[in-house]
């Protein structure tokens, strides 16, 4: 066990309840919530701990996959080769520590959206972690007749979550999709695994009309939002895709149809 992490006042010290391995390089971990701790879904919080060679704090910014009504923050990651920080979080067992700032950032979040009745999420990786977020809160399956999660990875063994989006799907609250795309794995076997699974990167797919097909729903100005997360340029392609075909970006005086969060 680390030893304890001195917090400084505009920060909680949050201990390490649970970890779940998806692969050798991605994990989700669960860790005790203050209380006083508030946030809306989409939201990151800022983590920190302390450099084992200098006793540096070192921050990180991670998106929440908790919905705001649970006891626990969990965070989904990738845990890079070199990295400084996710190195040292891999190594994070039951009742180590790090510390959370008090206030959650972002602007991912829902409230911004004025109108619309088909929400697609669409991200790459680990950009899945604010959508569970917000396909945990009752309040977003209530508010859509239409939700597609369009994930994309590069092989199956990178996905997270699946069989808890299936399971949101199944209770009915609202009409939630879970469409796959691998980028580099097309075997047979692993696309009846996972139907509906696409082949191919999501901004090819939805450029030939194959992520509308899946769904069964056009895009439509009135009822379509947007929310891209992930890979930068993922992010930047679908944006300029998206507004070429008419959506405008969502802004605080204009209200539009998409928002954006690059992962790094």
């Amino acid at each position: 066990m680390d030893s304890p992490v001195p917090t400084p006042p505009n920060c909680f010290a949050a201990a390490v309840v649970s970890r779940h391995v998806w692969n050798d390089a991605l994990i989700s971990l669960r860790v005790v919530r203050d209380p006083a701790y508030k946030f809306s879904p989409g939201q990151f919080a800022r983590i920190g701990l302390p450099d084992t060679t200098t006793g540096e704090m070192l921050w990180r910014a991670y998106s929440i996959v908790s919905a705001p009504h649970e006891e626990t923050i969990e965070f989904f990651l990738v845990v890079l080769p070199n990295g400084q920080f996710s190195q040292r979080v891999a190594k994070l067992r039951e009742g180590d520590t790090l510390l959370v700032e008090h206030h959650a950032q972002g602007f991912l979040t829902l409230d911004r959206f004025a109108g619309g009745k088909d929400l697609w999420l669409i991200c790459t990786g680990t950009g899945l972690a604010p959508y569970v977020s917000m396909l945990r809160s009752p309040s977003t399956l209530a508010r859509f007749e239409n939700i597609i999660v369009v994930y994309s990875v590069r092989e199956a063994h990178d996905l997270g979550y699946v069989e808890e989006l299936r399971a949101i799907s199944a209770a009915g609250h609202a009409r939630v999709q879970l469409i796959v795309t691998l980028t580099r794995e097309q075997e047979l076997g692993v696309t009846q695994r996972l139907a509906p699974c696409l082949a191919g990167r999501v901004t090819h797919l939805l450029a030939n009309g194959e992520v509308e097909r899946t769904a069964g729903l056009a895009l439509d100005a009135e009822r379509s939002r947007f929310m891209l997360c992930g890979n930068p340029e993922m992010v930047d392609a679908m944006r300029a895709q998206l507004k070429a075909r008419g959506f405008r970006m969502n802004r605080r005086l204009e209200p539009g149809h998409i928002i954006v969060e690059n992962y790094w």
